[in-house]
């Protein structure tokens, strides 16, 4: 009766652990914090996600130290003020990605493809 008791104890803290182990594997981690549109009502939000490749560490020559940061995959989101999600898209070099606002859009342009998110009202 024990070693059933203690299986279920593990099986349950496994479930527990799990599930936020799946979010951050699978939606990434938040990049850098919400910065909002001139005129407030939207804003974007940087999204990182993990990779095996991240927990490698690497050592740099001098002057390329940064290059490291173009590997790190994600995605930009945009929302408006209240919360509501805009759209989303790619980008392959999160942390040296450009984000710009272009009047009714948003425009990332991270190196390697850029995107571009449709707002339903002028950003500024």
């Amino acid at each position: 009766m024990r070693k059933r008791i203690r299986i279920i104890f593990f099986a349950a803290v496994a479930a527990v652990l799990a599930y936020p182990s799946y979010l951050y594997l699978y939606y990434g981690v938040p990049y850098g914090g919400k910065v909002y549109s001139p005129n407030q009502a939207f804003y974007y939000q940087k999204y990182k996600l993990f990779s095996c490749a991240n927990l490698i560490p690497t050592m740099a020559t001098p002057g390329q130290g940064s290059d490291k940061l173009y590997y790190v995959n994600g995605y930009v989101r945009v929302y408006s003020a209240n919360g509501m999600l805009v759209g989303e898209t790619p980008a392959s070099g999160v942390p040296m990605a450009e984000v710009h606002w272009a009047g009714d859009a948003v425009v990332v342009m991270d190196g390697h493809s850029d995107g571009i998110i449709a707002l339903p009202g002028k950003s500024w």
